[in-house]
């Protein structure tokens, strides 16, 4: 039997082993930043645009299309990466991939992974596939508001929610009793639909479900951004406008709450992009930078995040945070697109400029330090 000793130092080396995992890719750009031709450490590999929900906030076209990649093909492209890779599986929702778990087996026995899904299709079975891999790091839920509200943001019913809370209680125990040390997060979208309802998700998360991280963000601001749907290049230029919260100063204020409620009860939860620190000691500063119609990259430092950060659409079509095609891992390899000229020419405008208009309300954004 463990003393009281034994337990915390089990603890705090989890909690070192979370934190370590969530700097490392920070401490690779500025390594990848200073040192062009490394490949990426960071891959998303979108294995399907398609989705069970339909939620109405979501930029996802999710229309079936042709020339989709198959399980072999995100099987062959996962060869190919340094053995230094992160992968994160997502969609659409990448559970109603037909093979995820072919998939998820051959990169979780390699990389480390994680999974981001609306955990409508969750269950006991997964929850122990997951953690049977030791490389498995973050199950990230998607869940934007309570149980009793949620019907009217996501369109699932109360069986779905009850059966998703199951499995999320399932795996938490099931983590805890392999002394694992990934993590349950939960994301949320702040809107004005839930603007007066974060601070109690966020207990829920926390006392209920027993989430170790929630993440909160804002719309994006610009289609560019993650989309299934790929774009021209010049369109990186284009003016986007990104929806302002009318219900701004609520949000403000819940997040405030939150704030205190995780110093006091050693919670954490973090802001996407990071313009406050939501487990500081200190109250939040003025946000309103992120709650602005339209990009102002005077007020951000140039981003770093494209020489470390890809995403493999569900076709095969390589694009950076932007969609924007590089290529294809289809035709090509990924060193050969990575090296192209398609690439070499956009990293060479971000770094000329620090940012675009498609970064309008990123989530890597970097606000400048405040004078």
């Amino acid at each position: 039997m463990q003393t009281d000793n034994q337990t915390s130092l089990v603890n705090n080396y989890r909690e070192w082993k979370k934190q370590l995992f969530h700097k490392r890719h920070e401490i690779f750009t500025k390594l990848a930043y200073r040192f062009p031709g490394i490949l990426p450490d960071r891959y998303c590999f979108v294995l399907t645009n398609m989705c069970n929900l339909r939620c109405k906030n979501c930029y996802q076209e999710k229309k079936y299309k042709s020339g989709s990649m198959n399980k072999d093909d995100w099987i062959a492209l996962t060869r190919q990466l340094p053995s230094y890779a992160r992968v994160t599986l997502v969609g659409g929702e990448p559970l109603v991939f037909p093979g995820f778990e072919e998939v998820f087996r051959y990169v979780a026995a390699r990389h480390l992974c994680n999974v981001i899904t609306n955990g409508i299709l969750l269950d006991n079975r997964k929850a122990d596939l997951f953690l049977s891999f030791p490389k498995f790091r973050v199950l990230a839920v998607s869940l934007d508001d309570m149980p009793n509200s949620t019907i009217g943001l996501r369109n699932i019913t109360k069986l779905q929610w009850n059966r998703m809370v199951k499995a999320l209680h399932y795996f938490v125990e099931q983590r805890n009793k392999r002394r694992s040390s990934c993590v349950l997060e939960v994301k949320t979208l702040m809107l004005d639909e839930n603007a007066e309802r974060l601070f109690e998700l966020h207990k829920y998360c926390v006392e209920e479900l027993g989430c170790d991280h929630h993440t909160f963000q804002f719309l994006k601001g610009s289609p560019l951004q993650h989309s299934d749907r790929l774009f021209d290049f010049n369109d990186i230029y284009a003016k986007s406008h990104a929806q302002v919260c009318k219900k701004f100063s609520t949000i403000r204020s819940q997040l405030e709450k939150i704030r205190n409620y995780n110093v006091k009860n050693h919670a954490k939860a973090f802001l996407h992009p990071k313009i406050a620190d939501l487990n500081s000691e200190n109250p939040l500063p003025d946000i309103s930078i992120i709650n602005q119609n339209e990009h102002r990259k005077e007020l951000y430092q140039p981003c770093k995040f494209p020489w470390s950060s890809v995403h493999i659409n569900y076709d095969g079509t390589l694009f950076p945070c932007l969609a924007i095609p590089m290529g294809n891992v289809k035709e090509h390899s990924l060193r050969e697109i990575m090296r192209g000229a398609t690439q070499k020419r956009f990293l060479q405008i971000i770094k000329t400029s620090g940012t675009v208009e498609a970064c309008n309300r990123c989530g890597w954004l970097r606000p400048k330090a405040r004078e």
